[in-house]
């Protein structure tokens, strides 16, 4: 029929294209826009999670690792090369700021700062978290110094029981934080829009309770030290690879053989984020992306620890003292 209007899916599609329109200002300009309006939403999430779990939220702008220079962070994640550090690189790991994410408190090494996260299931804490809680009690047995806790916030409504328990205890080291994920879906635009919110973040213009992300924690923990003011950001296990955790290398170690069971993974499986499945990414893309866009746009730089990172082809290594 002529004249007749586009069916709503089309205007969608039509809509959506010009959203992906590559070197355009007017399209990144909304996509920009519309990143921070999901913040913004995430935001107000964010403050009510906080209040159903009597938990303060974060706040970006405040300094949490004050007894250490802001000069280098490392990221630690669950990655096998975490095996190969030497006695000395861990002891230059102990003299800088570091945060350990998700699985961490199962190795011994204790990172200023936990990344964690938790879910809203109905009914009792998992076998799991309660684990993690353990092993966070060790730090505390063994006379470290209890770190501050990131809280990624669960859906809604929170289930208070999946919180880890040691974390109810420790309400004013733990804080609630959000997430939001760049709007564009096309690999060209990333690096463009990334320095568009790099930009932002740094200048304290995004909601201060919110990280960028792309649905990893290396991502968002690297957002909140960018935000902190770290000039060297140093990803460690952060391998991208199918190969094991530092806690199912083989031969398991005995201090790793519960978590191995808790926590297993199969000899030649991909990493969770290496799909964009359920992300906007694989983590291999974003990172790569981040890493270039953060040297554009700020006097920071991103490295990675180790040759086994599959990263490390396109992002420079760390020089160890």
């Amino acid at each position: 029929m002529v004249g007749a209007l586009p069916r709503p899916e089309g205007l969608q599609r039509l809509a959506k294209g010009w959203l992906e329109r590559e070197s355009r200002y007017i399209p990144s300009l909304a996509r920009e826009l519309l990143f921070l309006r999901q913040a913004r939403r995430d935001a107000r999430l964010v403050s009510r999670v906080g209040l159903a779990t009597n938990l303060p939220t974060l706040d970006t702008s405040q300094t949490l690792i004050r007894h250490k220079p802001k000069n280098t962070i490392f990221i630690l994640a669950g990655g096998a090369s975490i095996n190969e550090l030497s006695d000395r690189q861990w002891g230059e790991i102990g003299q800088a700021a570091s945060i350990g994410i998700n699985a961490w408190p199962i190795h011994p090494f204790i990172p200023d700062v936990l990344s964690i996260e938790t879910t809203n299931t109905p009914g009792p804490p998992s076998e799991t978290a309660l684990f993690l809680s353990e092993k966070i009690d060790s730090y505390v047995d063994s006379g470290g110094q209890v770190p501050h806790f990131l809280l990624l916030r669960p859906a809604w409504p929170p289930n208070s029981n999946r919180v880890y328990p040691l974390l109810t205890k420790n309400q004013n080291t733990t804080y609630v934080y959000g997430r939001a994920n760049i709007i564009t879906r096309r690999r060209g635009n990333l690096e463009a829009d990334l320095r568009r919110i790099i930009q932002r973040a740094v200048a304290g213009a995004l909601p201060l309770e919110v990280l960028p992300d792309n649905g990893s924690s290396v991502v968002r923990t690297t957002f909140w030290a960018l935000i902190q003011g770290y000039r060297q950001i140093v990803w460690l296990g952060v391998d991208q690879n199918s190969g094991p955790y530092f806690w199912t290398e083989e031969p398991i170690a005995s201090e790793y053989r519960r978590a191995a069971n808790l926590f297993p993974r199969k000899s030649g499986e991909p990493h969770s984020t290496s799909s964009s499945e359920n992300r906007p990414f694989s983590n291999e893309v974003f990172l790569e992306n981040l890493s270039r866009a953060v040297s554009q746009v700020t006097n920071s730089r991103i490295f990675v620890g180790s040759p086994e990172s599959e990263l490390s082809e396109s992002i420079p290594r760390f020089s160890w003292m």
